[in-house]
């Protein structure tokens, strides 16, 4: 169990060590994304060579008469109010557009900070789980811990500047096609915003499921084994259980062994709920400690069986009976098992 502890503890330190920064990267990529969008607007449209690089008046959106025309270029003249905009001008209207003191060259330095911050723990979380021994009861779990293993935090910022350049560039303008393609700012900016955002739901995504799957070993590190504690149930709740039990069944096999309850106060009084197997028959329970408490013996085996009626009543009413914790399942099925034992010295008075 040390181990798995040990991973609880990797991710809580990867949580507090970069909560701010995920936050900051999680917040300030949709607001740059609009920047982007905006700034493209005012964009030429063209990537070929120093067309990438023209921006309308400052940063404006052109009517349709002042468009630029990427497929002329600057054959027939340039347009008023086209201007070529270097690099560090489109950052400042970014962080214009942005607000709030925002700096983009800042906020795309944190991101490989952080991704590597990650893969490290990635890396160690796997190590660990490389460790564990899995068995037959936990190979979904084991197909989990594989999958974390090769994660992928979501595509760098290339994959998506790529995928927004054209398969090829059209123009009359061959002094700009000899340029090649251009990749305009916006762009990059852009494919910077979409890392962050795939990379912070990524991120989240990993550490969610690490964490569900540690809760889900240290569960079943916790189960009875079928062949010991679970063998110790009523004979008839375990025949009729434990197979469902075994396949992680947990709800249907709880449902099963109430049902079992039912089946045996039917058999013994033709009644098959708690309250009318002792309100409308003469059902009695022996075994109390000694004579003075036997009413108060009784009524408690009769709540019991209520009891069980009603949890069964509470989880069959509804397709999803929130049993995933096996350890909870047992408990249930301890209950009905109690209620079989005592069922079994039981009488109808006369």
């Amino acid at each position: 169990m040390g181990n798995l502890s040990d991973i609880e503890s990797i991710i809580a330190a990867f949580r507090v060590r970069n909560h701010n920064v995920l936050d900051f990267l999680s917040s300030r990529a949709d607001a740059l994304r609009d920047a982007c969008g905006n700034i493209r607007d005012s964009w030429s449209g063209s990537f070929a060579g120093w067309h990438g690089r023209m921006y309308f008046r400052d940063f404006e959106m052109p009517t349709i008469w002042e468009q630029f025309s990427g497929e002329w270029g600057g054959i027939r003249g340039i347009p008023d109010g086209w201007n070529e905009r270097r690099t560090e001008e489109v950052e400042t209207k970014i962080n214009d557009l942005v607000g709030n003191g925002f700096d983009v060259r800042g906020f795309e330095k944190e991101l490989p900070k952080v991704r590597k911050e990650a893969e490290k723990m990635r890396e160690e979380v796997a190590d660990i789980f490389s460790l564990y021994p899995f068995d037959s009861s936990s190979q979904k779990e084991k197909e989990t811990a594989e999958k974390l293993e090769g994660f992928k935090f979501g595509d760098e910022k290339s994959v998506f500047i790529n995928n927004g350049l054209p398969g090829r560039i059209m123009t009359r303008d061959s002094e700009a096609l000899m340029q090649g393609t251009c990749i305009p700012s916006w762009l990059y900016y852009d494919g910077v915003a979409l890392e962050a955002e795939h990379f912070c739901e990524e991120v989240e995504k990993y550490l969610s499921t690490a964490e569900r799957l540690v809760k889900q070993l240290k569960a079943k590190a916790h189960l009875p084994p079928v062949g010991g504690a679970l063998a110790g149930l009523h004979t008839k709740v375990y025949e009729k259980c434990h197979s469902l039990y075994e396949k992680r069944e947990y709800a249907e096999a709880v449902e099963k062994g109430f049902k079992v309850v039912r089946d045996r106060l039917r058999e013994l009084t033709t009644h098959e709920t708690g309250s009318e197997a002792f309100g409308k028959t003469k059902l009695h329970i022996k075994g109390a400690a000694a004579p003075n408490v036997d009413e108060d013996f009784n009524q408690g085996v009769k709540f019991l069986t209520m009891a069980v009626d009603r949890f069964r009543n509470e989880k069959s009413h509804t397709s999803d009976a929130k049993i995933d914790d096996p350890v909870r399942a047992y408990e249930y099925l301890r209950l009905s098992s109690l209620a079989m034992h005592l069922l079994d010295d039981s009488e109808i008075l006369p």
